[in-house]
């Protein structure tokens, strides 16, 4: 077994001369097999390895492993880093806090130590058990390659090199060699889906047939094939449809929505994993199928509630993925004659005679500007606000709109226009709608020697 391991990381050429490789081990028969080989390993091809043992202080014998664990490395000059797990209640939630737990203290030892490669030992009976755990659970066509054989890990690698390893395999050498290995006795109650999957489910599928395993890891190596080529066709339309907003992403439907079902899926799917999912918001296919419904309804402007208070809204031709307190701002200003403000992180703006102009600040001077000339007649000061229902700006004399029918017949999206703002006098007159429209209250007379200039300026 030595020798195909030997020869199966040369053939991937996980690891060179002088790396510095960090072990996770637990003390299981697996890990400590992988110990075993890294050992063996490391004497040949002379690169570094170290050994990093969580105690979860949750069994009696977990104490006794731990001191086995740090004697065993110190008698063979291996680096040992132990940390306890010292977490209250640790019966909510455990398995996924527990992993938490492991994964940080592993890249802290990595950043801190300089280790570049971290290795697992998980095992073709492990993938098993993931695959159909994603199945009955339901997942992502990614997900669905299980546990990846060698992925980015914070600044180095994470590589699980025993995938060609079944369980029995793994058992059946320590028990040759006489390694030194710890049983798990949570490993044997069926609290977990996990154990349930293991010890009812696993056994009866390797009965119906001796290869079950093999078929699985060929199963996921063809997904991940399979997810590999959906990317390469994916990834490019997505980094031009996709752009990264101050509080979300826009996407362009406009585009998407001329693409094949079976490209839009996959789309959607990308945008959920590389934005929301990322933040451990959970998306399930009925929301996807929603999202994917809505894009193709004929109505212009729809709204799908997401998770953990995130939204999808659609308008007209682009989609918003947003908090949902994003789309309801609700802020109001004053403004005096030579004051300037910042309306938002993006927007600016400044009241300044023909006179007396604004120093613009520097942060601001490549930003697009917008102005309008109003009369120094306006009552001061000015204010700044957001839409309300009602607001009407008067287009000529004698003729008033309301605002919502403007950005109706502009096909203005609800978000832009929650987010537009609206200049009005001291004695509450519309004067400036930014990009969309002046009042003609604002028009300065011919006879004006002096007058008002508003200027907006928002970073695109």
């Amino acid at each position: 077994m030595f020798g195909k391991f030997a020869n199966y990381v040369k053939e991937k050429e996980y690891f060179h001369s002088k790396q510095k490789i960090l072990l996770a081990i637990s003390g299981g028969v697996d890990s400590m097999v992988l110990l075993h080989f890294m050992e063996k390993l490391a004497e040949k091809k002379q690169f570094f390895i170290g050994v990093a043992h969580i105690n979860h202080k949750i069994r009696e014998e977990s104490d006794g492993e731990f001191q086995s664990i740090a004697r065993h490395c110190q008698q063979h000059n291996i680096p040992f880093f132990g940390k306890e797990w010292l977490a209250e209640n640790k019966e909510k939630n455990m398995e996924a806090r527990a992993r938490k737990f492991r994964y940080d203290f592993f890249a802290e030892i990595m950043a801190m130590e300089d280790y570049s490669i971290l290795l697992t030992a998980h095992h073709r009976d492990d993938q098993a058990e993931t695959i159909i755990m994603k199945l009955t659970r339901g997942s992502s066509f990614s997900n669905f390659v299980g546990i990846r054989e060698k992925q980015s890990f914070k600044n180095g690698q994470l590589i699980r090199p025993l995938l060609i390893f079944s369980k029995e395999e793994l058992e059946s050498y320590a028990e040759e060699k006489q390694l030194m290995f710890f049983e798990d006795s949570t490993n044997q109650t069926n609290l977990y889906m996990r154990n349930r999957i293991r010890h009812q489910v696993i056994p009866v599928l390797k009965k119906e047939n001796v290869q079950f395993l093999q078929h699985v890891s060929q199963f996921s190596e063809q997904i991940q094939l399979a997810d590999d080529l959906i990317e390469s066709v994916i990834k490019p339309k997505y980094n031009q449809w996709v752009q990264k907003q101050e509080h979300g992403w826009s996407i362009d439907l406009g585009k998407l929505k001329k693409e094949r079902d079976s490209f839009q899926t996959f789309f959607m799917n990308t945008l959920l994993q590389e934005t929301i999912i990322k933040r451990n918001v959970e998306i399930k296919q009925v929301q996807l199928h929603q999202l994917l419904k809505v894009i193709n309804q004929s109505t212009p402007q729809l709204k799908v509630e997401l998770e953990s208070g995130w939204v999808f809204i659609k308008e007209y031709d682009i989609g918003y993925l947003l908090k949902k307190s994003i789309s309801n701002q609700q802020e109001s200003f004053r403004l005096n004659l030579l004051e300037n403000l910042y309306l938002s992180e993006n927007e600016w703006l400044g009241l300044e005679t023909s006179n007396h102009p604004l120093t613009i600040p520097n942060e601001v001077s490549d930003w697009q500007q917008f102005s309008c000339c109003i009369t120094s007649d306006t009552a001061l000061p000015l204010i700044v606000r957001h839409r309300k229902n009602g607001d009407r700006v008067a287009l000529k004399q004698g003729l008033t709109k309301k605002l919502n029918r403007l950005f109706i017949d502009r096909k203005t999206p609800n978000l832009v226009r929650n987010q537009t703002w609206i200049i009005l006098s001291a004695e509450q007159e519309i004067i400036w709608v930014p990009k969309f429209a002046n009042s003609y209250l604002s028009i300065p007379t011919e006879t004006d020697k002096i007058h008002y200039r508003l200027l907006y300026r928002t970073k695109e």
